[in-house]
């Protein structure tokens, strides 16, 4: 037997290779690699040496591997058999911390000017007060929902989309999984080719894996964030509790006002309006985050659910797939 030999600092990426060898890959960084020992099958030599004589900065070359080929197949058995192991993603990997809550509250915004802002058109000041609560209610505070949206969205793009989801990314834990279970099965395949001296029959689907359904993660992720949504609620302070941002101002103007004996007179009024204090403001962004960030704690244990669900899903799946390779051999 034989085997292939990678010498990576030689490699320019071209990945030419790899489009007629089944016995090497690209890594994330296009550079070439073998999967597992790199075995050679005897009826593949003369293919893999004409692959390794075309490679333009000879980063390829087949070397002599004597090994008695029963011994390493009783050898493969074993090691196929082996049980898992998952390397869990750190909680604050997913986790919806407080870190978190304080930098998406500077982030989510709403428009802090309303409608009649600075119109001077009350008499009093507790009549522009009460419009700029009104305002305040029906402008800003209503928006509460979209706003624990926007908190929702940032924490699933940032944290829990790469162990919740699968992307197809070297920073999603699901796909990582995936690639190195595939390295596995096809390590295997090539060493039980070159040690039986035949090519193994396998389904179309066996490199692949239901546990990246896609459209089904998302289903579960969708579900529990109506789950979220109503929680939300539940930890949001009412609008009087942000009371505190509406701020009224005063102006004096002239005006010419009419007695009832058709002589007109001139006079200063004070008249009054009110504003949104920006400062005072951010507290409501912050409420928001935090009530998100309540209802959110759960989502640690959702996360773990969906990762413990995924690793027992998976693992199933890799078995039968070890299984139907143990019956060819």
């Amino acid at each position: 037997m034989q085997k292939l030999k990678v010498f990576r600092e030689k490699c320019n990426a071209c990945g030419m290779c790899t489009l007629e060898c089944k016995i090497l890959q690209e890594d994330s960084s296009g550079i070439v690699e073998v999967i597992g020992e790199g075995i050679v099958a005897d009826s593949e030599v003369e293919k893999i040496k004409g692959i390794v004589s075309l490679c333009p900065t000879g980063a390829l070359s087949l070397l002599e591997y004597n090994e008695d080929g029963k011994k390493r197949l009783e050898e493969l058995k074993i090691k196929m058999q082996a049980p898992l192991e998952f390397t869990m993603p750190d909680k604050n990997e997913y986790e919806f911390s407080m870190d978190d809550r304080d930098a998406y509250a500077k982030e989510i915004n709403c428009s802090g000017w309303v409608s009649g802002e600075y119109d001077f058109d009350y008499k009093s000041s507790s009549s522009a007060s009460s419009a700029g609560e009104r305002a305040f209610r029906d402008e800003i505070y209503s928006q509460f929902e979209a706003l624990a949206q926007q908190v929702i969205v940032m924490y699933e793009q940032r944290k829990m989309n790469k162990v919740a989801r699968y992307a197809e990314t070297n920073s999603n834990y699901k796909y990582n999984v995936h690639q190195r279970l595939i390295r596995n099965l096809k390590s295997y395949v090539n060493e039980i080719e070159a040690c039986t001296g035949k090519t193994l029959s396998l389904p179309s689907d066996f490199f692949t894996f239901r546990t990246k359904d896609t459209e089904y993660i998302k289903h579960q992720q969708e579900s529990h964030n109506e789950w979220l949504a109503g929680k939300i609620k539940e930890h949001m302070e009412p609008a009087s509790e942000f009371y505190s941002c509406v701020k009224t101002d005063s102006t004096e103007d002239y005006v010419k006002v009419s007695s009832w004996f058709g002589d007109d007179d001139y006079k200063t009024v004070k008249k009054y309006a009110y504003y949104i204090d920006n400062e005072k403001l951010q507290r409501f962004y912050s409420k928001v985050a935090r009530a998100t960030w309540k209802a959110g704690k759960y989502t640690s244990k959702f996360c773990e659910e969906e990762l413990n669900k995924f690793h027992r899903e998976i693992e199933e799946e890799y078995k039968s797939k070890v299984k139907y390779l143990l019956n060819q051999i």
